[in-house]
This record gives structure tokens, C-alpha cells and sequence, in this order.
């Protein structure tokens, strides 16, 4: 009840608060943008690191026909759109993630199609993510490390066009992004992905493209940034 008497004072607060800061860095353009709607300030994208080195692709042989979903089954990340679009499709999916509570709320209504594994230990997910078709990524989120690894184990990404994706899949190269935030949007997405020919591509230009975002690069990123507002013998 206090809130909408408080919002305003807060409001004034934040915009305060943000004029003081020296200098802004934001994980992706996504949240660049909004750093410049909501505080008329510009930031400097410094992507977050990525352990991208953990990953690996394995052979041609060896990759699987399943698509993946993977993190934590959250609302905002959409799980249901990549049910929803699987139970029409038929086409076999893999969920990794918890917790088991809603995990196993939405099995109980998914089609056979679409296996859930839970929360699996780092070597079934990291095995998944290298063996996918391809990871699908109907969520919008501020950066999205999942995406970076599996791009890293040589496979490609079908992901909503807003938010990091933006910044972290190459649309036609690492992958495919759509823009309607739907099952029916994943839908035209997956019938798109299997009619290019792009599960069969070389994995190397996706790893290459992971590279970009691994720790070193996370370290030169900073400390160039840090090097704007801070005296060289600080660094």
C-alpha cells in the first residue's frame, strides 16, 4: 500500500543516484539501451566471461536429432513457448533444468515427444549441448550465457530476437532469430532452421564466434573500460 505514495521519491532517487555515477557498463546492448531510456546516460558494453573453453563440439557422427532447452525453468524464460511449439512440431525435445517442482508440473501435461531431465550434473549438459540439433531460446533475457555455450560445443542457436540474443547470435551464421515471442514464432523458427541445411554446418565458426566472449576477452573489455575513470597506476 506505502508503494505508489513512496514511487515517486524513489523514482527521483534512482535518476539522482544515476547522475552521480562516473561511468556506466552494461553486459549487453540490450541493457545499454535501457541504461539510455531510463537514466539518459550512455554505457559501454562489456560482455560478461564465459567459460567457453568447457565446451566442445564432437563429431558429425555423433550429434543427436533432439532439440534442446536448457537453464532454469523460470517464467520469464519461457519454457512454455518451447513446449507448446514441440507438441505441435512432434519433433523430439530435451528440457534440462529445475527446480523439480515445476519440472515436474509441466511434464505431467507434455507430449512423449519432450523428455525432462531436471537438473542434471555439468557432463549431461554439457554431452546435450554437443550433441543437440540446436538449442531453442524463446526467452528475452539481458545477456543469456547458454546460448554462448552451446555456440561453443559447435552448435547453433534458434533464439527470440530480443535482448543479448541480439549480441550473441549471428542471424543465418551461429543461428536463427525470430520475432514473435510465440510457439507459433518457434514454430515457422524450428521449420526455418531444418529447411537451411544449418544443423549440417562446420562447427568451427561457431566456436570461433563463442571465442569472442570468453574470459580473456571479458578481461580486456574491463579493464579498458575501468582504464576511462580510473588512474592507469590503479589497474
Amino acid at each position: 500500500l506505502a508503494m505508489p505514495l513512496l514511487a515517486p521519491r524513489l523514482r527521483v532517487w534512482d535518476v539522482t543516484s544515476a547522475a552521480r555515477v562516473d561511468h556506466f557498463v552494461a553486459n549487453s546492448t540490450h541493457v545499454a539501451n535501457r541504461v539510455q531510456k531510463y537514466w539518459r546516460r550512455t554505457a559501454e558494453v562489456v560482455p560478461p566471461p564465459v567459460d567457453v573453453k568447457a565446451f566442445a563440439p564432437v563429431d558429425v557422427a555423433e550429434r543427436g536429432d533432439f532439440y534442446l532447452w536448457a537453464g532454469e525453468l523460470a517464467p520469464y524464460k519461457r519454457p512454455d513457448i518451447a513446449i507448446a511449439a514441440f507438441r505441435e512440431l512432434g519433433l523430439p525435445l530435451v528440457i534440462i533444468g529445475g527446480p523439480e517442482k515445476t519440472q515436474v508440473r509441466l511434464a505431467a501435461s507434455a507430449p512423449r515427444n519432450i523428455t525432462f531431465l531436471g537438473k542434471t550434473d555439468f557432463q549431461t549438459l554439457r554431452s546435450h549441448m554437443a550433441h543437440c540439433k540446436a538449442l531453442v531460446f524463446p526467452g528475452e533475457e539481458d545477456f543469456g550465457i547458454v546460448p554462448v555455450e552451446v555456440m561453443a560445443s559447435g552448435r547453433p542457436v534458434i533464439a527470440y530476437g530480443r535482448g543479448g540474443a541480439l549480441d550473441t547470435v549471428v542471424q543465418g551464421k551461429t543461428g536463427l532469430l525470430y520475432q514473435e515471442q510465440s510457439a507459433d514464432g518457434l514454430i515457422q523458427a524450428v521449420r526455418a532452421f531444418e529447411a537451411s541445411g544449418m544443423a549440417d554446418a562446420d562447427p568451427a565458426p561457431l566456436v570461433a564466434h563463442a571465442s569472442r566472449f570468453d574470459e580473456t576477452a571479458f578481461r580486456t573489455g574491463i579493464l579498458k573500460s575501468l582504464g576511462t575513470v580510473l588512474p592507469r597506476d590503479w589497474l
